[in-house]
């Protein structure tokens, strides 16, 4: 048994309940079973609106996030294997009992802490190229964009999608993040179009300073938003 205390979706107070809890091939799990009740219990509404969430185990008291995971069904029959009461539950009701997921953040060097890695060399090379002669912009931001389009090319085709599916409370800066990776590819393309002409070194400057402009919000406002999901969720690469 722990004790989960979520964020209340609509009063935004603290909201404590008592839930019993397994672990599964290492991974601690909830169920949002309310005994079988055709409603969804108000715990699990207020991790769809904000995943993240304290645990308070016998032992200790963690701050954790909240994912819907992926192979759902895997866990849920592992689940009902080990305390056939919850598979009692589920005959009782037609909705699908959501397995939560609950991933502690107190674990290291992650994901999200290489994100941050990342934005912060591609500051410092924003940055170089910005306090350099505007000769060098024709030189260098080539290369300065190519990295720049990766990355973003990875959060949107891979990390993106992976937050959306496991932290539904997230989609609405999932959706603004997309749309500030279109505004920062536009600028790139400006860049990149003024750079194969005869540079026009005032124009150029200018366009420069609006992508950093926006680069630079769009770094903030995605570390402040996501990081925390992704250090839950996976360990940093090699």
């Amino acid at each position: 048994m722990i004790h989960l205390t979520t964020t209340g979706a609509r009063t935004g107070r603290p909201h404590r309940v008592p839930l019993g809890d397994l672990t599964i091939d290492g991974r601690l799990v909830v169920v949002a079973s309310a005994m079988g009740s055709p409603e969804h219990p108000a715990w699990y509404h207020n991790i769809r609106h904000n995943p993240l969430v304290t645990v308070e185990t016998d032992a200790e008291t963690f701050e954790a996030m909240a994912a819907l995971p992926p192979d759902r069904d895997a866990l849920f029959a592992a689940v009902a294997e080990r305390e056939p009461g919850f598979a009692q539950y589920q005959a009782r009701t037609t909705r699908i009992l959501p397995v939560v997921e609950l991933h502690r953040l107190d674990r290291g060097r992650r994901m999200g802490d290489w994100l941050v890695e990342v934005h912060d060399w591609l500051r410092a090379e924003l940055r170089s190229l910005r306090d350099g002669e505007t000769r060098c912009l024709t030189t260098k931001c080539a290369g300065f964009c190519t990295a720049l389009t990766r990355h973003h090319t990875g959060e949107g085709g891979a990390i993106f999608p992976m937050l959306a599916a496991r932290f539904p409370a997230l989609a609405p800066a999932l959706a603004k993040l997309e749309e500030e990776h279109g505004v920062v590819a536009r600028l790139q393309e400006e860049i990149q179009r003024l750079v194969g002409e005869e540079p026009d070194p005032v124009r150029l400057r200018a366009e420069f300073d609006r992508l950093a402009s926006e680069l630079d919000a769009h770094f903030t406002y995605e570390e402040s938003t996501i990081v925390n999901a992704l250090n839950a969720l996976a360990p940093a690469p090699d």
